[in-house]
């Protein structure tokens, strides 16, 4: 993106996106926690745990462009501009996340979401506990909030990473490593499941009053963003674990009870009548 494309570009129809994205919807459905916290008077800087290979991310970005009239702007790792998923990106919003593209966007109010985590989380290994926050040291994403005094909304997915297996860990050497992970995770379905997103209390910047620079700053930004979403996480878990309808194939199971019952019902009604005569 240049800049004044950048900023000429609008949200796709709330219509023409339900419509794309309404088989997934129907196969992978999510249920949200917190909402309500997600101010409706001024942008945020979402910042969210990605999901093994980012089977989350269509979901979220619609139910909050649906729920709230959000269409967050999403920051890509430099690695996509180079590949054929490029030119989607791009009419998705998305731009490469360098520092003056998002003070571009923080400085004309445009809601952000952001991966901290990027390329390693998407493509996290067998070796590694599912849903596992991979920031390193990072302290982009906390500078550039407080640079711009930019609130920042804590989030967290639970759920697709349950729907696949870790077959092998691929080593591809030189291409990985590029993108900061050893390996590349060759994944298996398993079962479809429900997604579970969660939105945090907003946390504000304004307090460090601009000094971007300082790293102590940004270092209590960061831990008191990751405590958050780590909450959340195990949060979703624990509401994951106790749902009965969790999976997909119980929800079917459910609804084939219900047609059941509502036509066991209506023979019955039919049978009363037939006899009153």
């Amino acid at each position: 993106f240049a800049s004044a494309e950048m900023l000429r570009w609008t949200p796709p129809p709330l219509e023409a996106l339900s419509v794309l994205l309404a088989p997934l919807q129907q196969l992978l459905r999510d249920e949200v926690v917190g909402l309500e916290r997600v101010p409706a008077d001024h942008p945020c800087l979402y910042v969210m745990n990605h999901s093994l290979m980012g089977i989350e991310m269509p979901s979220f970005v619609h139910r909050l462009y649906r729920e709230k009239g959000i269409f967050v702007r999403g920051l890509a790792d430099h690695f996509h501009w180079a590949g054929p998923q490029g030119p989607l990106l791009r009419a998705l919003g998305a731009v490469d996340g360098t520092r003056p593209n998002v003070d571009l966007l923080m400085q004309h109010g445009q809601n952000i979401l952001v991966y901290p985590g990027g390329g390693a989380e998407i493509l996290k290994g067998s070796f590694v506990e599912r849903y596992s926050l991979m920031w390193k040291e990072r302290l982009g994403f906390a500078r550039m909030a407080i640079k711009n005094k930019y609130p920042i909304l804590p989030c967290a997915c639970v759920g697709t990473e349950d729907m696949l297996d870790i077959v092998y860990d691929l080593p591809t050497g030189f291409i990985t490593r590029q993108m900061g992970v050893p390996s590349l995770p060759l994944v298996k379905p398993n079962s479809l499941q429900k997604i579970y997103f969660w939105f945090g209390d907003p946390i504000p910047t304004e307090q460090y009053g601009g000094d971007a620079d300082n790293a102590d700053f940004a270092r209590e930004v960061r831990d008191r963003v990751k405590a958050a979403i780590e909450g959340g996480i195990r949060e979703m878990q624990e509401r994951q674990a106790a749902d009965p309808e969790r999976y997909f194939m119980d929800r079917v199971a459910k609804q084939i009870r219900e047609v059941q019952g509502r036509a066991e019902e209506s023979f019955r009604s039919l049978l009363a009548g037939v006899k009153a005569e």
